[in-house]
């Protein structure tokens, strides 16, 4: 029987009880009264053929048994039964109920803690990004030493690898928001111009960054804030896009507010702005163009089906 002609039997069994006991009796009742017309007709007595029947049929309360196994009442009258007297035995001892919730609560807690912990900071490490499971990071190789690479060599590599669907960059910095007389150094990213198409997250006001604007020797000072930053500093301004905002010795122009709940793309820190690789000497760092400065973190996102064995 399919499950939604067995669920209102089992209810039905299950709420009335007496009733469906009734049915149950007067159903095997006919089968047995059936069963012993059958045998008197083949020339037993009356006595004989009730024998015969109750042997033949396995005996009335075996088989109620049976019927009441099948629709599962039993299961589930033993489970109400365990709960009725699990709640009589917390009544008497209240002291060691409260201590049992409390356990239950802190292990359920626990419990779920770690697991978010896990899902952070193994599965999903980066909210917002879409397909992290296909996302690898790039390192480059010095003497025999893993190091960070190039702005060129990651150029190259971006060309040539025929296995990557997209790669993109981003190298953690810092520096100092001034917001009339209040100064606070924030952590922010620098990152390629592709960074937010790659990772698929999109700012909710304004743009992120247009193809070139990570090319040039300071050429493009342009800043996408976090929400955070948007929300605590600028007072959630709708008006934000295209208003300035000094950023150490440098003025940018604000061209987009960052999701809620996007953090960037480094485990355990929360990025409060974003600006392109062109801008990367503003902040004190090599230049853009030269080949032996390692200053650029990067990541690969695989094409669908390439392993890691492969890529690498």
């Amino acid at each position: 029987m399919r499950w939604y002609y067995k669920l209102p039997l089992r209810l039905h069994s299950l709420f009335r009880k007496d009733k469906a006991e009734l049915d149950l009796g007067d159903e095997l009742q006919f089968h047995l009264q059936n069963q012993i017309e059958e045998f008197v007709a083949h020339g037993m007595n009356p006595q004989e053929a009730r024998r015969a029947a109750l042997q033949s049929l396995g005996g009335v309360e075996q088989v109620k048994e049976e019927c009441r196994e099948m629709r599962h009442t039993n299961l589930i009258e033993n489970f109400l039964q365990d709960v009725r007297f699990g709640f009589r035995m917390l009544r008497r001892s209240p002291g060691f109920s409260v201590l049992t919730i409390l356990c239950l609560t802190l292990g359920v807690g626990a419990n779920a803690a770690v697991f978010s912990w896990v899902e952070g900071i193994l599965l999903r490490p980066y909210p917002l990004v879409s397909h992290q499971e296909r996302l690898v990071a790039l390192s480059g190789t010095v003497r025999d030493k893993r190091d960070e690479t190039s702005w060129p060599d990651l150029l190259d590599l971006q060309r040539n690898c025929t296995l990557c669907e997209t790669l993109f960059v981003s190298k953690i910095t810092r520096a100092t928001l001034s917001i009339g007389e209040r100064a606070q150094v924030m952590t922010g990213s620098i990152v390629s111009a592709n960074y937010f198409d790659a990772i698929g997250v999109h700012p909710i006001l304004g743009r992120g960054f247009e193809p070139g604007e990570d090319t040039g020797r300071n050429a493009h000072a342009v800043v996408v804030i976090s929400y955070h930053l948007w929300q605590t500093r600028f007072k959630g301004d709708l008006e934000i896009i295209g208003k300035t905002q000094r950023l150490d010795n440098v003025v940018y122009t604000i061209i987009g507010v960052a999701p809620m709940g996007f953090y960037g793309t480094f485990v355990g820190r929360g990025m409060e702005f974003w600006v392109p690789a062109s801008m990367l000497e503003a902040f004190g760092d090599d230049k853009l163009e030269d080949r032996g400065a390692r200053w650029a973190e990067a990541y690969v996102r695989l094409k669908p089906g390439v392993t890691r064995n492969q890529a690498q």
